[in-house]
């Protein structure tokens, strides 16, 4: 066994119980927790490990990956079991819609062949057989990883006393993220920052979608010295996106934070906050204005976009064609192997065969089929239904504000959705299920509240 693996178990089978212990005896001890969880989404290589990797292949997971945010999760979960004080729901909001869900994409593996023949012509792929029946395991531990760490998200945040450190937790790991992207550009000289999650789209989406929420804080909080607190992780996080130099990494800030505003001055308007809004418009200005030529370059001098968007629209023509074929899709995770595998060659000879579609919704059409896109926009439309009025009518507090501000996360990072892959890569796609407990969570404190007064 590889020394990896070896300290992983140790790890898990000596930290589990200890962390569970310790957050009973010492109740403040799950604060630390939950703020290590959270951080641990940042650092999906250094904190994880990959159990039948394969890393050759193309998907956005290609192993049975577990690290220690799963560890801080299971130890969160178990502390709620043996809390008399903690009243647990068993089936949170989005419980049914998640195991439809899980469910489709569990037949969708079933119905998956064994494997498939690697084509003569595929050099680049060293390897015989694509092994299709086993990468759907890669993404389906992943959706229950994610569920988990949904269902504790939302115990915790149905508290309002923790609502500060999940604030907290992000602007910790949104500061961490900006300084590895300063060293990364100014010390390393990289044009186009990645940190630690490995592309800078990624990136972007992830510091866009934190922006975003630290953002409706800052705006909420009553006093300078919290406002200013707040800001500066914002601030920082904005600054990351800048350098990631993401079309629409900068376009989804943009929105989400225009989303926070619409949705919170109303409710909050001071001197404080004309100021701060004032600073930050003056300070975006200036940031853009300093990188207004790489902008330019990238926005319109690198790529035609009506071309990109016609040939990435190619890749979704072989989702369509394999949804056609296919009632529960091809299997999640096996998109790669069956466009190798003649669904590239016939939508055009040219197409270079093994990159899934850009598009996260024409993507889960291809490997899970109708019913799999239908359960999971139907999950989105679910949480959106339930969050939406408690962000237009709920009474004013922090959980109102954690509510708006998960909320708008979320909508920042749809845009990214039709552009990119990165809500299936580990960091979004934990940070994601992260915002869903937490706005679920406080609408659910919201009603308490309501049903107290």
């Amino acid at each position: 066994m590889e020394l990896k693996y070896l300290l992983f178990w140790l790890v898990a089978l000596a930290g589990i119980p200890a962390a569970t212990a310790l957050c009973h005896f010492v109740p403040r001890f799950r604060h630390v927790m939950f703020v290590a969880m959270v951080w641990c989404t940042a650092e999906p290589d250094l904190v994880g490990i990959n159990f039948l990797s394969r890393e050759f292949y193309r998907a956005m997971t290609r192993g049975i990956e577990i690290s220690l945010a799963d560890i801080c999760s299971i130890s969160l979960a178990f502390v709620f079991f043996l809390d008399p004080k903690i009243r647990i729901r068993w089936f949170p909001p989005l419980a049914w819609c998640f195991t439809a869900y899980v469910v489709v994409a569990a037949c969708s593996w079933i119905f998956a062949v064994p494997s498939l023949p690697v084509p003569e012509g595929a050099t680049t792929v060293p390897y015989p057989l694509f092994e299709t029946s086993l990468y759907p395991l890669f993404e389906i531990t992943k959706i229950l990883r994610g569920i988990l760490l949904f269902w504790v998200v939302y115990q915790y945040g149905r508290d309002e006393k923790n609502i500060p450190v999940v604030v907290a937790a992000i602007g910790i790991t949104a500061t961490y993220l900006a300084f590895i992207v300063l060293y990364d550009r100014y010390a390393l000289g990289i044009n186009r920052v990645k940190a630690t999650l490995g592309h800078p789209n990624t990136l972007a989406t992830y510091m866009a979608m934190m922006a975003t929420f630290l953002f409706a804080f800052a705006l909420s909080a009553n006093r300078w010295i919290k406002s200013f607190l707040i800001l500066i992780p914002c601030a920082l996080a904005g600054l990351c996106v800048l350098m990631t130099i993401s079309r629409g990494g900068l376009m989804a800030m943009a929105f989400g934070m225009a989303l926070v505003f619409c949705l919170l001055i109303l409710r909050n308007i001071s001197f404080k906050n004309g100021v701060l809004v004032l600073a930050g418009a003056l300070g975006g200005t200036v940031m853009l204005a300093m990188a207004a030529d790489t902008l330019m370059n990238r926005f319109f001098g690198e790529q035609d976009a009506e071309a990109d968007i016609e040939y990435r629209g190619k890749y979704n023509a072989e989702a369509r064609l394999m949804a056609e074929e296919h009632f529960f899709g091809v299997g999640p995770g096996n998109f790669s192997a069956w466009s190798w595998n003649g669904y590239a060659e016939t939508v055009d000879p040219e197409l270079p065969p093994g990159t899934p579609p850009h598009n996260l919704w024409f993507l889960t059409l291809g490997e899970l089929g109708w019913p799999g896109l239908v359960c999971f926009i139907l999950l989105w439309l679910r949480y959106y239904r339930l969050v939406v009025p408690a962000c237009l009518i709920g009474r004013s507090g922090l959980l109102h504000t954690a509510v708006v501000a998960a909320t708008c996360a979320t909508l920042a990072g749809h845009l990214q959705n039709a552009l990119q892959l990165g809500f299936r890569q580990s960091p979004l796609f934990f940070l994601n299920h992260l915002f869903l407990g937490l706005a679920l969570a406080g609408c659910a404190g919201l009603l308490a509240q309501g049903k107290k007064t």
